[in-house]
């Protein structure tokens, strides 16, 4: 390796580990709040919120990778520049290609280990995130208890669930709605007067009274299928105590790149095979964008690297701020296309690959567009100083 590649490194990696902590924590304490306000809720032990953050930190690193890059070539650029570096370099014949190169190999490897974190290490520490949010809201089931409120706690159940007003004199559950089963396409919404909830051997039991159960017909047909009844009871799967069980339902963020291949695959064959209907269109293109985000991410770095490095050399003054202030500016517009993107995959008005790959094309056309204004601006230097030379004149009457 050459010393002015080691150089650049060695004027990189500071900065881009001190980018990629703030970045981290910055992250971590906005899902903090949340996880806090949950726990104190449900009255859980502390040691919990220590295990799912761990859990949400995976999650966390792959966003701010890109992001410290970034900064850090901005950084690091900006403090050659301010120093008169950068023009020192040039001065001896060093060229811009000489300085990026290095830069840009060690945004290529953040990528990869970005893409390798998203692929082995995101899936299960997503997977372990949820089953531990899961196992926490069907904790302590007294305190969810809300009048005229959809409650969440078994959403990764299939179900939502809700009651308008509590009796006085009964204590029971006045006009229950429940929608089951939502997650497979054929939801079931059961509507009844009055409620009780139970627990028997420590489980949740909600006996339904004086009520109608709506199905979709199995042919096929838009109509429903209606079920009358007097008394239902319902297990809700809720627990006194907290009980840790392994997350087994599957979803595209838990998924790695071959299996979410597979669970696309699927999707497309039950399209082709049925009239697809509006549930089934949004699952896949759902997973659509999901795969692709697991590549398009990553792979910001790059993009970071190729809009950080002529940004970097125009940095004259102040290279410091300037530069984390341009840095900041950059990643606030990506992550602004990211969700333009994300959302115009979902609703299917952009491919899904052409969404999440949106904001790399446009960082990364804004970046050759400057290194390409930057080496055009050096040849037009260099051809009006072609041929200037040192004129010598020699006084030949000069005394010696």
């Amino acid at each position: 390796m050459k010393i002015i590649s080691r150089y650049c490194l060695k004027e990189f990696i500071p900065p881009f580990l001190i980018s990629l902590i703030c970045f981290t924590c910055i992250i971590l304490f906005d899902e903090l709040f949340r996880l806090v306000k949950l726990f104190v809720k449900k009255g859980v032990s502390p040691l919990y919120l220590i295990e799912s953050l761990l859990y949400v930190m995976p999650a966390t690193v792959v966003l701010s990778i890109p992001m410290a890059a970034l900064v850090a070539i901005l950084l690091s650029l900006g403090r050659l520049s301010t120093d008169s570096e950068i023009m020192a370099m040039r001065a001896h014949g060093i060229g811009f290609h000489q300085l990026m190169i290095p830069l840009l190999i060690a945004t290529v490897i953040l990528s990869v280990i970005d893409l390798a974190l998203m692929e082995y290490v995101l899936p299960q520490a997503t997977r372990a995130s949820v089953s531990l949010k899961r196992d926490i809201q069907k904790h302590n089931p007294a305190l969810i208890l809300e009048e005229d409120t959809i409650m969440k706690e078994l959403q990764t159940e299939g179900k939502l669930w809700m009651y308008e007003s509590t009796d006085p004199k009964t204590e029971r559950l006045q006009n229950v709605k429940i929608w089951d089963e939502f997650w497979q396409g054929q939801p079931r919404f059961t509507l009844a007067q009055s409620a009780s909830l139970g627990y028997e051997d420590g489980n949740a039991k909600l006996t339904l009274y004086d009520g109608h159960t709506y199905e979709p017909l199995t042919d096929g047909s838009e109509g429903f299928r209606v079920t009358q009844f007097q008394e239902q009871q319902i297990a809700l799967d809720l627990k006194k105590d907290l009980q840790r069980r392994e997350y087994k339902a599957q979803h595209p963020q838990t998924m790695r790149i071959g299996e979410l291949k597979t669970h696309i695959g699927k999707l497309e064959v039950s399209q082709q095979r049925n009239e697809p209907s509006e549930y089934t269109i949004n699952r896949l293109r759902y997973a659509k964008v999901e795969y692709y985000k697991k590549f398009a991410l990553p792979f910001a770095c790059l993009a970071f690297g190729i809009v950080g490095i002529p940004l970097g050399f125009m940095v004259k003054k102040n290279g410091r701020m300037i530069g984390f202030g341009i840095g900041l500016a950059v990643i606030l517009l990506y992550y602004l296309l990211l969700q333009f993107g994300q959302n115009t995959g979902l609703t299917g008005k952009f491919h899904p690959a052409l969404a999440m790959w949106f904001p790399n094309l446009v960082v990364a056309a804004f970046g050759i567009a400057l290194i390409t204004r930057m080496y055009s601006e050096e040849k037009l230097r260099t051809w009006r100083n072609k041929g200037s030379k040192f004129r010598i004149v020699v006084n030949r009457n000069a005394e010696s």
